[in-house]
C-alpha cells in the first residue's frame, strides 16, 4: 500500500495536546475521580486502610453531574442544588452531557446560556475541588493531583476533552484510566479476593449513559486487561427513554404529545416520571403513573405499567450489553466457562432484570458486593496510589479500545481514477483548476471533499486491545516520482474506509529530494498509558523525521489540495516551523507531478559510471544513497562489493513487492543491513 500525497493549505499549527503534567509532590494524596454521566464520585486511598474513603458532598457520596444556570443571579448552580430544579424546570437543567465529550458541535442550554460538554464537566470538577479536604490539599501542595476515569470506549478526542476539563478546574491528571479497569482494581481490595491467586474477571459496567465490559486476568496482584468492548451511547438513560416514549403515547389530549419534542418541558417531565417508575418496578410488580398537569395546560397522564411490560420494552437494550460481553470474551480468546466472576459496576446494574440475565447466561458468580456507584472511584484512587508509590505491590496493564491506522491508496493510478470518477459525479471536467472547483461547487465543496475522503482505505497499524502503552511501526511507499510530501491522516476505529472512522488529525511530512516513486516512509503510532495518540514519521535512508501531537477535537481532516507541481520546493504557504497543520476545507486537484529538469542532475551526470551498478527498475532514497556512496568508494574494496550486493538484492525485493509478493519482512531485514553498511556500522 502507498501513502496518498497531498498538502494542507492552512499554515496555522495545532496546539499540542495537554498530556504533560507537573509531577505530583511528595505527600500528595491518592485521589480518584469518577466523572460520571449521572453522578460523580471522589475517593481517597490511604496506605494501611482497608478501603478508600469516599468524600461526602451535601450529605451524599454521589454528586449529581448536573448544571443549571441561574439567570437572575448570573451564576452556575451544580450538583444537588441544580438537581432541585429538575421538577420545576426540567428543560433548563443540563445533564447527561458525558456522551458528547470531545464533540465541539454539541451545545447545551440553560436559561439561554450555552455550554459545551467540556464546560459542564469543568463546572462539576470545580465543585468537586471545593470540598474542604481537597481545598486543604490544594493549599498545601499548590494543586490537586488525581486519576480520572473515562469509559473504555472514549476516543482520543473525548479523553483530551476530559483532561482539559480537569485542568481548567485546577486538577492535575496523573492518568486517565478506563472505568471497568478501575472497578476491577476496586474489587481486588476485598479481603477474600486477595487469597485468589489467578482468575479471569468480566467487569460489567452499565452506567447512566455508557456501557463497557472488560475481561481482566488477575494473577496475584497483577491485573492484565485482555480485551474491552463498549458503547458510549448505551446506558440507563436509554432505559428511561424507552419508558418515556411509551408514556408520552398515553398523554391526553393526544395532539399535545405529537407536538412535543424531546427538548420540550412536557417530554422532560415525562422522563422524570419514567425514572421514578423504573425505580418502583424494582420492588413492585406494577406502578401507577399519574399527573394531571404535565405542561401547565391540563395535559394529563394516567396509566398502569406492569413489570412484565417494562421488561419487554428494555429487552433489546439489555441484549446489546450481553452481545458486547460475549464479544469481549471472544476477543480475549476465552469462553464463558473461563470466567470466574462477573463484577457489577454502575447504577444501572441495580436493575433486577440485568442481574437475572447475567445469572441465567453465565455459569459463574455475579458479584455485586461493592456499591456499584463507588467501585470506579475506589479503583481510580488505588491507581493513583500506585502512581504515587503509596501502593507499590499492585501492577496494572490496560489495553487500547480502538484500532489506529492511516489513510492509504493502493496506487497512484487508482487515486487518479477515483478523483476522475468523483469529479464526473459532480459534473466537473478532470483535471480541474482550484478556482474552477470553488466556482462550480460552491457550498457543495465539503460534500465533494467527503466523497474523496471516503476513497482512502485504512491501513491498521495498532490494533484494539493492544496492551498500553503500545507502539508499532509500518512502512509505506510513495506513489509518484519526485513526490514532494506525504500527508499522514490518522484515524481511530475499526472501519475499512477513512470516512467510517474517527479522524484524529493529520500533518504534512515533507520529503527530502530526490525522492523517486517507491521511496519508503516509516509511520509509527503510539498509544500512551492514557490511551491517547502520538505519531512519528521518518523517511528511510535520510535523517528526515518528525513527530506530531494532536488536539484531536479539532484535528478532523475535511479535504485536501495538491502538492505544488511547478517545482520540487513546496510553496511558501507550507513553509513553517511546525509540521502540524490545522485542517480546513481544502480542494482536491490533479495529482500529476513533473520532474524539474535538474532534479536528478547529479545522478544524470554520473550515470555512465553506474551502468555496471544497475539496481533494477525500482529506486528510492536508499538505493540512490547507495549509488552516491559507491561513487566515492574503490571498486575493488570489500566495502564496495558488500554495498553493491546488498543494494542489488534490496532493489530486486522491492520490485517483487510491487508485483504483489508478500515479502515485507525480507525487505525490512535487508533494509537494516544496507543502512548499517551505508552508515559505517
Amino acid at each position: 500500500m502507498n501513502v496518498l500525497e497531498f498538502k494542507k493549505k492552512n499554515k496555522e499549527t495545532l496546539k499540542s495536546d495537554k498530556t504533560a503534567h507537573t509531577a505530583a509532590p511528595a505527600g500528595a494524596s491518592a485521589i480518584g475521580i469518577d466523572l460520571g454521566t449521572t453522578n460523580s464520585v471522589v475517593s481517597i486511598f490511604v496506605a494501611g486502610e482497608k478501603q478508600p474513603t469516599t468524600l461526602v458532598y451535601e450529605g451524599s457520596n454521589l454528586i449529581p453531574s448536573i448544571v443549571y444556570y441561574d439567570k437572575e443571579k448570573e451564576e452556575v448552580v451544580i450538583g444537588s442544588k441544580a438537581k432541585k430544579f429538575l421538577k420545576e424546570l426540567p428543560s433548563e437543567v443540563i445533564k447527561s452531557t458525558k456522551r458528547s465529550m470531545g464533540k465541539k458541535s454539541s451545545v447545551f442550554s440553560s436559561n439561554e446560556k450555552n455550554f459545551s460538554a467540556e464546560e459542564t464537566a469543568t463546572f462539576v470538577l470545580k465543585y468537586i475541588v471545593s470540598h474542604p479536604v481537597l481545598l486543604a490539599e490544594k493549599e498545601k501542595f499548590g494543586g490537586v493531583w488525581a486519576v480520572v476515569t473515562v469509559p473504555a470506549h472514549f476516543d482520543d478526542a473525548a479523553r483530551t476533552a476530559t483532561i482539559l476539563a480537569a485542568e481548567n478546574a485546577g486538577i492535575f491528571v496523573l492518568r486517565i484510566i478506563n472505568e471497568p479497569t478501575a472497578a476491577a482494581l476496586a474489587y481486588s481490595m476485598l479481603e477474600e479476593n486477595e487469597k485468589t491467586s489467578q482468575e479471569y474477571l468480566a467487569v460489567f459496567d452499565f452506567g447512566g449513559g455508557t456501557f463497557d465490559v472488560s475481561i481482566v486476568e488477575k494473577s496475584e496482584l497483577t491485573f492484565n486487561v485482555l480485551s474491552s468492548e463498549g458503547d458510549i451511547n448505551l446506558g440507563g438513560d436509554d432505559v428511561d427513554e424507552v419508558i418515556a416514549d411509551f408514556l408520552i403515547k398515553q398523554v391526553q389530549p393526544p395532539f399535545v404529545a405529537r407536538r412535543a419534542s424531546k427538548n420540550s418541558e412536557l417530554y422532560r417531565k415525562i422522563s422524570m416520571l419514567a425514572q421514578e417508575a423504573k425505580k418502583t418496578l424494582q420492588i413492585e410488580a406494577s406502578v401507577h403513573i399519574q399527573d394531571h398537569n404535565l405542561d401547565g395546560k391540563n395535559s394529563s397522564l394516567d396509566v398502569e405499567l406492569e413489570r412484565s411490560d417494562f421488561e419487554e420494552m428494555v429487552f433489546s437494550i439489555l441484549q446489546k450489553t450481553l452481545f458486547l460481553t460475549e464479544s469481549s470474551i471472544q476477543s480475549a480468546k476465552k469462553s464463558p466457562k473461563n470466567i470466574s466472576r462477573i463484577l457489577l459496576v454502575g447504577g444501572s446494574t441495580r436493575l433486577n432484570l440485568v442481574r437475572n440475565m447475567l445469572t441465567d447466561y453465565f455459569p459463574c458468580l455475579v458479584d455485586a458486593r461493592l456499591e456499584p456507584d463507588l467501585a470506579v472511584s475506589w479503583g481510580a484512587s488505588l491507581q493513583a496510589a500506585m502512581i504515587l508509590g503509596i501502593q507499590v505491590d499492585t501492577i496494572l496493564v490496560d489495553v487500547c479500545s480502538h484500532s489506529l491506522g492511516i489513510g492509504v491508496v493502493e496506487s497512484g493510478e487508482s487515486a487518479q481514477e477515483n478523483l476522475r470518477l468523483t469529479a464526473k459525479k459532480y459534473g466537473l471536467s478532470y483535471p480541474i483548476s482550484e478556482a474552477e472547483l470553488e466556482n462550480k461547487l460552491g457550498d457543495k465543496i465539503d460534500e465533494f471533499n467527503l466523497e474523496i475522503q471516503r476513497m482512502l482505505r485504512v491501513a491498521p497499524i495498532l490494533y484494539r486491545n493492544s496492551a498500553l502503552p503500545a507502539k508499532k511501526s509500518e512502512f509505506f511507499n510513495t506513489v509518484y516520482h519526485n513526490q514532494g510530501a506525504v500527508h499522514v491522516v490518522i484515524v481511530q476505529g475499526e472501519g475499512d474506509i477513512v470516512g467510517d472512522n474517527r479522524l484524529i488529525g493529520s500533518f504534512l511530512f515533507r520529503l527530502e529530494q530526490p525522492c523517486p516513486k517507491g521511496s519508503r516512509c516509516e509511520i509509527q503510532l503510539t498509544y500512551d498509558v492514557n490511551g491517547m495518540v502520538q505519531v512519528f514519521a521518518r523517511q528511510l535512508g535520510t535523517n528526515n523525521e518528525c513527530r506530531a501531537h494532536f488536539d484531536s477535537r479539532t484535528g478532523q481532516v475535511q479535504g485536501w489540495s495538491k502538492v505544488n507541481s511547478d517545482s520540487l520546493e513546496l510553496s511558501d504557504e507550507t513553509k513553517h516551523d511546525d509540521t502540524l497543520i490545522e485542517p480546513e476545507s481544502n480542494k482536491v486537484l490533479s495529482m500529476r507531478f513533473r520532474v524539474v529538469d535538474n532534479s536528478f542532475s547529479v545522478e544524470k551526470e554520473q550515470s555512465h559510471h553506474l551502468q555496471d551498478n544497475n539496481f533494477g527498475n525500482v529506486v528510492n532514497a536508499i538505493t540512490m544513497r547507495a549509488k552516491r556512496t559507491l561513487l566515492k568508494l574503490d571498486k575493488n574494496s570489500e566495502e564496495y562489493m558488500q554495498i553493491l550486493t546488498l543494494a542489488k538484492h534490496y532493489s530486486q525485493l522491492l520490485e517483487s513487492a510491487q508485483k504483489g509478493e508478500d515479502n515485507d519482512s525480507q525487505v525490512e531485514d535487508l533494509e537494516e543491513q544496507l543502512l548499517s553498511c551505508l552508515e559505517g556500522k
